[in-house]
């Protein structure tokens, strides 16, 4: 693993910072979205009117996404029916590279045109990176309720996230 796999290309304090002006500033066409802590909090089942419409503002600006993600089909098409996504990845195994290659054919652009957006670094970050995607970490939307395994990666992040912050990459 090389460490420059775990520095995001950007830090975000939420989803509603990742604009369409955000990612056309940056070249960027299309964006990979996590669920669980990036677009609503872990085992939400139904997205919030804000991401609903970020979504939208998204679809006319014709800004492609897909969502990504490491939870099982049921879960993941339900959230998708929700928000009116038909193409999906799920149990994508992140940080594998498969998922976000897969979601860059679906959105038919290349890997460097996407930002790929999550709230975990050894997941979200590691297999964005290792895709040639734009990753962007945000801070997840509520950490308290998470599994042990999430909240032992968490504790694992701590080292990664204070060379963000000494790197001025966060606050």
């Amino acid at each position: 693993m090389k460490l420059s796999n775990l520095v995001p290309n950007d830090c975000r304090g939420g989803i509603l910072e990742i604009t369409p002006a955000y990612l056309r500033e940056r070249g960027l066409e299309g964006v990979i979205l996590d669920i669980d802590n990036t677009l609503i909090g872990h085992n939400v089942p139904l997205p919030t009117a804000e991401i609903i419409a970020l979504l939208d503002e998204y679809r006319s600006r014709g800004i492609r996404f897909c969502v990504v993600s490491n939870n099982r089909r049921p879960r993941v098409a339900a959230f998708c029916e929700k928000i009116g996504v038909a193409d999906f990845v799920w149990d994508a195994l992140k940080p594998a590279a498969a998922g976000y290659i897969r979601a860059a054919e679906l959105l038919e652009l290349p890997p460097e045109k996407i930002a790929a957006v999550g709230d975990q670094i050894y997941t979200d970050v590691w297999g964005a990176r290792r895709a040639n995607c734009y990753a962007v970490l945000l801070k997840p939307i509520h950490k308290g309720k998470e599994g042990l395994f999430i909240a032992f990666k968490r504790l694992l992040e701590k080292p990664v996230l204070f060379y963000l912050k000494i790197k001025g990459m966060i606050k």
